[in-house]
């Protein structure tokens, strides 16, 4: 065979590589384009080639099968190569960052809205920055939601952020050496949510996990870090701060619910996260108590402070002139109901301020967590 035969077969040789190659980009990218990138919208789909559209949220277990049939879509995008799944092994764990910023505050709602300013924005300070929280005013019940939320969330997704679920276009700082975003996500019914709270089924407590789930989706946060420079001295750098996408589909006794925690948020829980006992959290009646225990679970295991320090940073509602009895009385079922700290308050409250020194305890309930 002459040199020339053989440059020819190993050209053509090539040319079907690449024209095979070329009939396999497009077979991918089209079951790519057939994926439908809405889970809930997919899963619905799916369901109703089995069951009426108009007979579906009668249907017995139809929570269940539509958890199970949208988590069944999140698998058929993963096989297409769209993103790759991990599934999480830690639980009671929530970012120290956004437990230390007064976000969710225990002040009720209605009472926030005198406390926005100009933008409409509620503002805060905190001993390493100053920030703003955008959005509908969320309060400790808003945020038990969204800890209950990252209770039952399974896996992280790590992709290109257009192919994500809900596709993310920006974040470009929080990109790998590949360029992939890592996101946590959840698929549940608001049923398995409020089994989660410690709430029973009832309409009132369906319609309230519903309104604070939409609530959550629309809360951002604009964060400022005060900065120091040798030549420019004292300058503020910022972002914006979106904690979670949330996509619903509600029905009479049964919604279905995918969150997507921003990439920000797996920052956190990965480099600098919070033991937080949520069977603990759960008992704590008051916003208040729930404030405080959250607050004291990111400082590690002793303490010292003035209480109207505590109380400031966690924004305590209502009578300060009654805050030494009622900080004492969830302090007191933490430490005897629970076995989780000890503390003594020092001070008169006249010449010498009221001063919490607190010390955490190793207990069973934190080693079986």
């Amino acid at each position: 065979m002459s040199t020339l035969e053989t440059k020819m077969e190993r050209f053509l040789a090539t040319r079907n590589n690449e024209s095979l190659q070329r009939q396999k980009d497009l077979a991918d990218a089209d079951r790519e384009q057939a994926t439908d990138p809405d889970l809930l919208t997919a899963a619905i789909a799916e369901l109703e080639t089995e069951y009426p559209s108009q007979q579906i949220k009668k249907t017995r277990g139809i929570g269940r099968k539509l958890v199970k049939a949208a988590d069944a879509k999140l698998v058929e995008a993963e096989q297409l190569g769209l993103f790759t799944s991990l599934m999480i092994t830690e639980s009671n764990a929530i970012p120290t960052l956004l437990a230390r910023l007064p976000i969710f505050v225990p002040i009720p709602a209605r009472c926030q809205r005198a406390m926005l300013d100009k933008d409409m924005a509620f503002a805060f300070e905190t001993p390493f920055g100053r920030g703003r929280r955008f959005g509908p005013p969320v309060t400790i019940e808003d945020e038990d939601v969204l800890f209950a939320m990252l209770q039952l969330s399974g896996r992280r997704l790590v992709g290109q952020g257009s192919k994500l679920p809900v596709p993310l276009n920006d974040s470009s700082w929080l990109r790998d050496e590949r360029g992939n975003l890592t996101v946590q996500v959840m698929i549940a019914t608001v049923g398995q949510i409020n089994k989660e709270l410690g709430l029973n089924d009832s309409g009132l407590n369906y319609k309230a996990t519903i309104a604070s789930i939409k609530r959550l989706g629309h809360v951002s946060i604009e964060l400022e870090t005060r900065k120091k420079d040798l030549y420019l001295g004292e300058s503020w750098e910022g972002q914006t701060i979106r904690l979670i996408d949330i996509q619903w589909r509600a029905y009479e006794e049964e919604g279905l619910i995918f969150a997507q925690f921003s990439p920000l948020m797996v920052k956190w829980l990965r480099e600098q996260a919070t033991f937080h006992n949520w069977k603990i959290r759960r008992k704590i009646k008051s916003a208040n108590g729930r404030a405080l225990y959250r607050f004291l679970c990111t400082q590690g295991n002793h303490y010292r402070r003035e209480l109207e320090y505590i109380a400031n940073a966690i924004l305590w509602h209502g009578n300060r002139s009654r805050l030494r009895p009622r900080m004492e009385a969830v302090l007191i079922q933490l430490r005897d109901e629970f076995a989780w700290c000890d503390f003594e308050i020092h001070g008169t409250g006249r010449s010498e301020p009221f001063v919490l020194e607190f010390w955490r305890t190793r207990n069973k309930q934190d080693q079986d967590s």
